[in-house]
């Protein structure tokens, strides 16, 4: 009867144990989720932020720079969790967290040239109605030729890496979408109208630097 007791009570206690053991791992199984739910969210936001319209693009520039080190330092803490506890949530809020910092810093650059390039454009044809009986005038009409050059191709590089992970955004969010509820996600056609928006701006300065050319070409 005592040894009866004996195995009776080591088998309650080894259910209290696996069972204590399940309830801790569901904690933090809930605990890990809630955390990549947040970041998610913390990710879109920021998304929606830096890629709304903007008369400013310098101190847009600044809101999207802020924005890809939050992503940076979310998508950093995700990988070091043990995300596979939620292998499907993890593995898709990676990719949606990766490609939203690289969006956005796509955005951060386009920001940034493309008032370097308009700025170059107003210099450059400054100069090319100034004095050119001016000492060196030729030379520095070289060097900001150059710079607008420089900054234009660097610009354009930008609208190609962003429009190229626009589109690729609509991986991200089917990977997303089956999992968490589609509020928590812009919709594909929320960053193709951002990404129509940057080509379109695009499109505009590409013809002010056709037409400052035209003006620097000899007659």
């Amino acid at each position: 009867m005592k040894k009866n007791h004996l195995l009776i009570g080591a088998a309650a206690l080894i259910i209290a144990v696996v069972a204590g053991y399940v309830a801790w791992d569901r904690h933090q199984t809930q605990k890990l989720q809630d955390a990549t739910l947040t970041r998610i969210d913390n990710a879109t936001q920021s998304l929606r932020t830096a890629l709304a319209p903007s008369n400013d693009p310098i101190a847009q520039s600044q809101v999207v720079a802020a924005a890809v080190e939050r992503v940076d330092q979310d998508l950093s803490a995700l990988r070091a969790t043990a995300a596979s506890r939620i292998l499907l949530l993890g593995a898709a809020a990676d990719t949606y967290l990766h490609t939203t910092r690289e969006l956005l810093k796509r955005q951060a650059a386009v920001l940034v040239l493309d008032t370097s390039v308009r700025n170059g454009i107003t210099a450059f044809r400054g100069h090319l109605t100034g004095n050119r009986g001016a000492a060196n005038w030729t030379g520095e009409a070289v060097r900001l030729k150059n710079r607008l050059e420089q900054d234009f191709r660097e610009y354009q590089r930008a609208v190609t890496a962003h429009t190229s992970i626009a589109d690729g955004y609509a991986d991200a969010h089917k990977a997303l979408a089956g999992l968490v509820a589609e509020s928590r996600i812009p919709p594909t056609a929320e960053i193709t109208a951002a990404r129509d928006r940057t080509t379109a701006a695009a499109r505009t300065l590409t013809a002010e630097v056709e037409a400052t050319r035209r003006m620097a070409a000899p007659r």
